[in-house]
């Protein structure tokens, strides 16, 4: 008699379990909120609600799993949010937005090597490099979702694939996307992977007084630094896979603002900031370089320069909007600086290019000496032609309570996923 009620019970058990996993693998496949299972049957319609900032390494590894892209923007959230996979420069190359906030050198050579083993037909890859990332022991993987991601390659395939399918997160934000979609709520990255620009702080200055934490000695060799070298040998190891498969190579140092370059004491230095860093990247791509391979010669473009957009001039204290037009923070430019980027990087493409000047500067033509003495100069001008921002900077340089920790400083400023 016991038997029959318990019996029941399972019968009933295994039902509601069928039910619920049925129900739960049609509105994962369907919705397909990361853009990960790629189902026939996935609604296109939803592809703009589809917001992947919550899984952002699952998201963009999802993309890169397409199998269908011939450019590919690898870095950290300074190219995420400026770099546009849909720019014209392009030349009708199917181009995605890979790059992720927080990413160091680890995360970002993983990336490009699982872009590379799922895209047979790439021909152009930009991969930026945080300045002071090669001298820095700083390590994002283990501070996000990267070891559950598939960039990690550790043989959880059947575990994120069953998480994936019927796991509450992937049946919530299947919810959440169905919701945005039928509230007309934008998403935080567009379907080419591309963060869309933050309204960026209401008040600038506040915001840059609060969290200063800024270590100029990591940019001007005031004190030792130290290359890691299993950085630098997987660096080179990546750019060698990239030459041999024939793909156009553009290793790009981001821009941050002019204040984020200067001398914390000095308006004219005897170095750029950062040289240590950008002679030891000039190195590995010049080695790079001398090995034949089918592929076009690296470039190594620096945009820490001084130029229209880097020097915008901050907000007077008194002004209604404290805002920086065309700035989140000082350390990462929107979508117009961005543009210009990619005109100045694929400029092999006449019908692309703007009549302006180019904006950055590839620190592997022309001598050395020459590309210090230009940004020297240039950082002398800015200095004495924007005396008010310049004393603002260096007296938060020289605050006696700074907060100041060398790690985070080499990559200050990535934005978290959900700014």
């Amino acid at each position: 008699m016991i038997r029959r009620p318990f019996r029941r019970f399972l019968r009933w058990l295994a039902v509601l379990m069928t039910v619920y996993l049925a129900i739960g693998i049609i509105l994962s496949t369907t919705v397909d909120p990361w853009r990960i299972n790629n189902a026939p049957w996935a609604a296109g319609s939803l592809d703009r609600s589809r917001d992947i900032h919550k899984e952002m390494r699952i998201g963009k590894a999802a993309l890169a799993n397409r199998g269908t892209w011939q450019a590919a923007i690898l870095g950290s959230s300074r190219l995420e949010i400026a770099l546009d996979p849909s720019h014209p420069a392009f030349q009708g190359q199917r181009a995605v937005n890979l790059a992720m906030s927080g990413a160091t050198l680890y995360e970002v050579i993983a990336a490009g090597n699982y872009t590379l083993d799922h895209n047979p037909h790439i021909k152009t890859l930009i991969f930026g490099i945080d300045p002071g990332d090669l001298h820095s022991d700083a390590d994002s993987r283990s501070a996000n979702q990267y070891y559950q991601s598939p960039f990690a390659d550790n043989n959880r395939s059947v575990e994120r694939t069953i998480n994936q399918l019927i796991g509450a997160e992937t049946l919530g934000e299947s919810i959440a996307t169905l919701q945005r979609h039928f509230r007309g709520i934008p998403s935080e990255y567009s379907p080419l992977g591309q963060m869309l620009m933050p309204p960026g702080h209401g008040n600038l200055r506040q915001f840059v007084e609060s969290t200063f934490i800024e270590n100029p000695a990591d940019q001007w060799n005031l004190r030792p630094q130290i290359l890691r070298q299993q950085k630098a040998e997987l660096l080179a190891q990546f750019i060698d896979r990239a030459r041999q498969a024939g793909i156009a190579m553009h290793v790009v140092i981001p821009p941050q603002h002019a204040l984020k370059q200067i001398h914390p004491t000095e308006d004219n230095p005897d170095r750029m900031a950062w040289e240590t860093d950008l002679l030891a990247l000039a190195t590995i791509c010049t080695k790079a370089n001398a090995i034949p391979a089918s592929a076009p010669p690296v470039k190594l473009w620096s945009f820490l320069n001084f130029n229209p957009y880097t020097t915008t001039p901050m907000p007077a204290p008194g002004d209604p909007s404290q805002h920086m037009p065309g700035w989140f923070d000082l350390g990462h430019a929107g979508k117009n600086l961005g543009d210009r980027m990619l005109d100045t990087l694929l400029s092999e493409h006449p019908q692309t290019t703007t009549t302006a000047a180019p904006i950055g500067v590839n620190l592997l033509e022309g001598a050395w000496n020459a590309h210090r003495a230009t940004w020297i100069e240039a950082h002398r001008k800015y200095c004495t032609s924007h005396p008010q921002d310049v004393a603002w900077w260096r007296a938060l340089v020289a605050r006696p309570n700074r907060t100041t920790n060398s790690a985070r400083s080499t990559t200050s400023g990535n934005l978290a996923p959900n700014p």
